[in-house]
């Protein structure tokens, strides 16, 4: 990977971890937003969920944008709305807002809370610009040998700030209020945004045009060389994404229910509570860099054998986790390796959907994915929620470990 490459690489790679990083700002302030204004955890569920709404149904759409626009522009006004969202949420305790309260179904939402709705909204539509016009850029301007380390690159980024965030709220709050916090974390937004824009300048951002049929429109697409090999990569997309929500949602508390480990270093005592939070940050930290290794992988080998490598040792650690008794590092170990396996295949995921994809069809097909994968997807098992229990008998409860 020549010095150009690099410098692409790494600013691209800045895109999607400051992306994860404003949104994975929110969930640890859902119970500082709790005292602060009194809302129940459904009305908090609700923000959180219209920021992955914004997101989810804003990829198509920005797909096909994206293949008919300035992608520099593009991303750049895209993150920058992002942080401007971000930075109007901080600044909503300052105003006193006029809107009036709205009742709904016999709940009462207050105008303040709208507000925030809908900014949270706009954050969610603005991150969907991420994919379907980043993708595209790196097919164009990283060379075919190297395009697997600029996949991992990218990857990897966005799973650090996913483990960066909750870190940096946990220190800041020590000394700072949540608005400033978060206003802050908006400011880093558009600033990076007006970093892309001029970063983006030697580069080829401009989408390339569709090749013409024999009437003069578009050529139209052989469908055994795009459309049924991305219905399958769909199916497979979706159920990736199930598998790694259910992950996501339950790991701690499948962690602290099922086992219980406490320990007690240099005087302190770890809870259970605290002991799974270090074990799912593990995880996320490993899951980042596991990517930097897979993208090397897929320079030299063929992407769809990686993927299938790592789904079948997938298949084995989630057998694993669920089915075998483990000790404290043999749990580390395997939710390590759960890591690896479940988020560490993106960029073999990746390269081969830009090789299906035509380039001039490049971000509408990531746009189309995405948003179809995030909307079929259910966020967790529908059963589990309301039946699942953990067997007792794999781990003690958290009060026998105290």
């Amino acid at each position: 990977m020549d010095r150009q490459t690099q410098r692409f690489g790494g600013l691209m790679s800045g895109v999607h971890g400051v992306d994860h990083l404003l949104k994975r700002l929110f969930p640890p302030l859902v119970p500082v937003w709790a005292a602060a204004f009194g809302f129940p955890l459904w009305k908090l569920g609700l923000l959180i969920g219209a920021n992955s709404f914004g997101s989810a149904v804003g990829q198509a759409p920005m797909g096909v944008v994206s293949d008919r626009s300035d992608r520099r522009l593009l991303l750049s006004a895209g993150l920058a709305l992002v942080g401007v969202s971000v930075a109007a949420l901080g600044a909503i305790p300052l105003l006193d807002p006029a809107i009036p309260a709205l009742t709904v179904a016999g709940s009462r939402f207050e105008g303040q809370f709208l507000l925030m709705l809908a900014v949270m909204v706009a954050a969610g539509l603005g991150s969907s610009v991420v994919h379907p016009a980043g993708y595209p850029l790196i097919s164009a301007n990283v060379p075919e040998g190297s395009r697997g380390v600029a996949l991992g690159l990218w990857g990897s980024a966005a799973k650090f700030g996913d483990g960066l965030a909750p870190a940096m709220v946990g220190l800041l709050l020590v000394v700072l209020g949540w608005h400033e916090i978060v206003v802050a974390f908006g400011v880093l937004g558009v600033g990076y945004a007006v970093v892309l824009f001029v970063g983006l300048r030697e580069f080829d951002t401009r989408p390339q045009e569709a090749p013409a049929g024999d009437c003069g429109g578009p050529e139209p697409l052989d469908r055994r060389r795009y459309l049924y090999p991305m219905l399958a990569v769909f199916a497979y997309f979706t159920v990736q994404i199930s598998a790694a929500n259910g992950v996501t949602v339950f790991l701690p508390q499948f962690v602290t229910s099922v086992y219980g480990y406490a320990f007690s270093i240099l005087g302190y005592q770890l809870t259970p509570e605290s002991t799974a939070s270090f074990y799912y940050a593990a995880l996320l930290l490993v899951a980042g860099g596991t990517q930097l290794i897979t993208g090397h992988l897929v320079d030299v080998h063929d992407s769809r054998h990686v993927l299938i490598a790592y789904l079948v040792a997938g298949a084995a650690v989630l057998f694993i986790l669920s089915a075998v008794a483990l000790p404290p590092v043999g749990l580390f170990l395997v939710l390590a390796a759960l890591g690896m396996t479940l988020w560490g295949l993106s960029p073999a995921r990746d390269a081969l959907i830009g090789d299906i994809a035509p380039a001039a069809r490049e971000g509408r097909t990531f746009g189309y994915l995405w948003t179809g994968a995030l909307l079929a997807a259910p966020s967790r098992p529908p059963s589990s929620a309301t039946s699942a229990t953990w067997p007792a008998s794999r781990g003690r409860s958290p009060s026998s470990q105290a």
